[in-house]
């Protein structure tokens, strides 16, 4: 592992267990017995550091979404990539446990977050009426039905980390389903007949 993936994991694993106000370079240097001099060759300031760990999620949010090409499509399909998305976003949680601080703080990375999500809302809109044309969900469904879920399910996407980590007293290994459960759960009630039993099928599985 080079030094720049070494300070990359560091901090990533740093802010993720104190947040970014409690993350410095120093601490970063401290933790991996490294010179300021060593750190400031990669990176003039945390907030690049934090920007290249953005780059990073993105990269691996965007594999685990292109690796259901190919898939039958279905629910489970869904739900199976949702899993992999919730693993990465726990992965890189400070992000999200930080997201407004992080973007107020980084102007271009706020710009980039911004372009990042109005273009998932479209492809996600667009996938969820594909859905809906294979049958997995019921018919009827207008546009401002497939809108107002995408929005919704944006708003959990951001917030789920922040309820586990101040308000989840469940069992550990049992916290991503369970929220999981929370944010799919919006799905549930347009689903067709065949759909709710493998929504169903699929949770009892994990």
């Amino acid at each position: 592992m080079s030094t720049k993936e070494r300070i990359l994991d560091a901090a990533r694993e740093l802010l993720n267990k104190t947040g970014i106000d409690n993350v410095s370079a120093r601490t970063i240097c401290a933790e991996l017995k490294i010179s300021p001099g060593n750190f400031t060759y990669y990176y003039s300031n945390k907030n690049q550091v934090i920007a290249d760990l953005y780059s990073m999620m993105r990269s691996e949010i965007q594999e685990a979404k292109t690796s259901t090409s190919g898939r039958i499509l279905n629910i489970t399909t869904y739900l199976r990539t949702h899993q992999q998305l919730f693993l990465i976003q726990d992965k890189y949680k400070f992000f999200y446990l930080n997201l407004f601080e992080i973007l107020t703080g980084d102007p271009n990375l706020k710009e980039k977050y911004l372009a990042t999500t109005k273009t998932e809302r479209k492809m996600a809109i667009g996938m969820l009426k594909t859905y809906s044309q294979y049958g997995i969900f019921r018919k009827g469904l207008r546009d401002d039905d497939f809108e107002r879920l995408v929005n919704v399910g944006q708003i959990l996407n951001n917030a789920w980390l922040v309820d586990a980590e101040i308000l989840y007293k469940g069992n550990q290994r049992k916290k991503m389903v369970y929220y999981m459960g929370i944010c799919c759960g919006l799905l549930q009630p347009y689903l067709t007949e065949k759909s709710a039993v493998e929504y169903q099928e699929f949770f009892e599985s994990i």
